[in-house]
């Protein structure tokens, strides 16, 4: 990063952009002294990387600096943490909630432990609240084999609301859930409020097309929301199933073709039900 001086008598300067993708804040002193430099770390992709061994899975970052909200959530207060964490590795046999032979995203988290940098992680299926402005807590992963919830946060010793950044994600497609043996298809490392915007409904979606089977279970592996449509042929009834849970049931109605919308989460898995399709379209 350069500064080229333009008018001494206004103190002005030139701030000539640097060569690497950070972006930097230059403060000026009102007399003779030391201009700061302090990166603007909310931009920055975070790295992250993770590996398989001995059928577990073993996540890592290197040197981090993020800045993390107060643990008191009527404060406004930034503190900002450097440091290299140590790595959390998801034992063999333990499934994160994944299930076998389907993608699964895996949302790697750094944790501000009282000004120690730890990793967490948990399955984007599980649909917890990771924008960052509320606090979180952890469950140990334990090196057992017994870490397969999807809504459980993961982390090598359990933490009680504690401040968090999303620093990135891990997607991967095992043959047996919980047996880490395939290296992971995608490592992503985000910056700012990144996941936010890609998991919301829409962003970067279209209607599609697809072909569905009643009685079939599929699972949604886009790593953010979708909506399904599905246009019964005559008055045939028309039932969805989300993750278990009944979210439409249409009866038959004479004369009408039904129509049913469905959001279906990400991760989370989902059943139409219908003795024959006019159609089936997807949000994705």
């Amino acid at each position: 990063m350069g500064v080229k001086l333009v008018s001494a008598s206004a103190g002005s300067v030139e701030i000539v952009a640097p060569t690497t993708a950070s972006n930097y804040t230059a403060t000026m002193p009102a007399a003779t002294g030391t201009v700061a430099l302090t990166s603007n770390i909310s931009s920055v992709i975070q790295p992250i990387s993770a590996s398989v061994g001995s059928s577990a899975l073993t996540i890592s970052a290197s040197a981090l600096t993020l800045d993390f909200r107060s643990t008191s959530l009527t404060s406004g207060t930034v503190t900002t943490v450097t440091g290299t964490p140590a790595n959390l590795v998801i034992s063999s046999g333990s499934t994160l909630g994944t299930i076998a032979a389907t993608q699964s995203r895996i949302i790697v988290i750094a944790l501000n432990n009282a000004g120690t940098i730890e990793l967490a992680a948990v399955n984007i299926s599980g649909g917890n609240d990771l924008t960052e402005t509320t606090l979180i807590s952890t469950t140990a992963e334990g090196g057992a084999g017994a870490a397969d919830s999807a809504n459980v946060v993961y982390s090598t010793t359990a933490r009680t609301s504690l401040a968090y950044r999303v620093i990135g994600y891990i997607e991967s497609t095992q043959a047996t859930a919980g047996t880490w043996a395939t290296a992971p298809s995608t490592i992503q490392g985000y910056g700012g409020q990144a996941l936010s915007a890609m998991s919301s409904l829409g962003y970067g979606q279209t209607w599609q097309t697809v072909t569905r089977t009643s009685g079939t279970t599929y699972y949604n592996t886009t790593g953010k929301p979708i909506t399904v449509c599905a246009v019964a042929t005559g008055n045939n009834t028309l039932v969805t199933v989300v993750g278990g849970i009944t979210v439409a049931n249409q009866a038959a109605l004479a004369g009408l073709n039904n129509v049913i919308f469905s959001v279906v989460p990400p991760g989370v898995s989902y059943v139409i039900t219908c003795p024959s399709f006019q159609a089936v379209s997807e949000l994705r």
